[in-house]
């Protein structure tokens, strides 16, 4: 098929369709997280203080081509061992970024878009040292693709949910105790090189439904959990929220973030006391407002991964077609001399 019978002008290439077929039929082109790091107030000096002027940006499912030239150099330097790679890494257009109708229309496209009425006034675009977060290898997945193991949480604070799945995704249905916890317990599970997870979530029903938390579990007691908490997010309907946060990597004290519809909810992060990231996994567990009996919520694509952290460097090539960019990594330690040395 010529170019002009696709509806595309002759001379010019629709990156954003190229990569989406590349996605569907091949692991070339894949959805990245873009992350772009707090930035801080400076002194009467020109020093950074400790004072967050811009928050950081944390938006899951930028489409990216990412072709490494050195995906992972090991050198011995002299401040002992590290990883260092670098790739170019094809995006579409600014504006296409920016225009959520050319992609697959859920909540997570719209976070870039700066049209009036969106609220997303921190992303212009994508500028040196901003970070495309690609998942290595996945760790550990959470089924979602049957019921078994699935459960409302147990005592006072528990939902009264009923489970179903139609082999990707869970479904749980609320009944009278709309309002509580429901999770999934395992035995005891290895997740240690994991250093992030995320998940696909939405809802349907007659109100608007709160996440209210989700937690991880490495043992089988809350002091053994670590807290993710939104402020106040609503979970939409009709179109998948992706959600894809640090696990045990970087300040839990610093918290996260979560981008809906291009607002930014501040994600606090809380570890029990007991809480170790070296022990095995046992439990994943979300708690909701259903508001009213018979509301679902759905979810699906719950993993952990290790990631592949790739720094922005320098823009080969700007266009209206497409974006290159020279990206290179560095992730510090071996995970041998990792575990050998923590």
């Amino acid at each position: 098929m010529i170019l002009n019978q696709q509806g595309v002008r002759p001379g010019s290439i629709n990156m954003g369709r190229v990569l989406r077929h590349l996605r569907y039929r091949s692991e070339q082109s894949r959805l990245v997280t873009y992350y772009r790091p707090p930035i801080y107030n400076k002194d009467n000096y020109g020093i950074e203080t400790t004072v967050e002027n811009t928050p950081e940006i944390l938006i899951p499912k930028l489409s990216a081509l990412i072709r490494p030239s050195m995906t992972a150099d090991y050198q011995l330097q002299k401040s002992g061992h590290n990883i260092v790679g670098a790739a170019r890494v094809y995006t579409p257009n600014i504006q296409t970024i920016k225009n959520p109708i050319l992609d697959n229309g859920d909540v997570n496209v719209n976070n870039f878009d700066q049209t009036v009425g969106k609220s997303n006034i921190v992303f212009n675009e994508i500028e040196g040292w901003d970070r495309f977060i690609d998942i290595g290898r996945y760790i550990y997945q959470v089924p979602t693709s049957a019921t078994t193991g699935w459960a409302s949480g147990s005592g006072a604070g528990g939902a009264d949910a009923t489970f179903e799945s139609d082999g990707q995704t869970l479904t749980a249905t609320l009944g009278t105790a709309y309002s509580g916890t429901f999770n999934y317990p395992t035995t005891a599970t290895n997740t240690l090189e994991a250093d992030r997870f995320q998940f696909d979530i939405k809802a349907s029903g007659a109100s608007t439904m709160e996440l209210i938390n989700f937690a991880t579990y490495n043992g089988g007691t809350t002091t053994q959990s670590l807290t993710y908490t939104p402020a106040a997010i609503t979970i939409p309907t009709g179109s998948w929220l992706t959600i894809d946060v640090p696990f045990a990597s970087g300040s839990i004290a610093s918290g996260t973030t979560l981008y809906k519809d291009g607002d930014r909810y501040e994600v606090t992060m809380a570890s029990g006391a007991s809480f170790n990231d070296e022990s095995d996994f046992r439990k994943f567990e979300f708690k909701v407002d259903g508001k009213v009996s018979g509301n679902k919520i759905y979810i699906k694509g719950l993993r952990y991964y290790k990631s592949i952290s790739w720094h922005v460097h320098s823009a080969k090539e700007l266009n209206r077609d497409y974006m290159i960019f020279n990206c290179v990594r560095v992730t510090g330690a071996r995970d041998s001399r990792r575990r050998a040395y923590d």
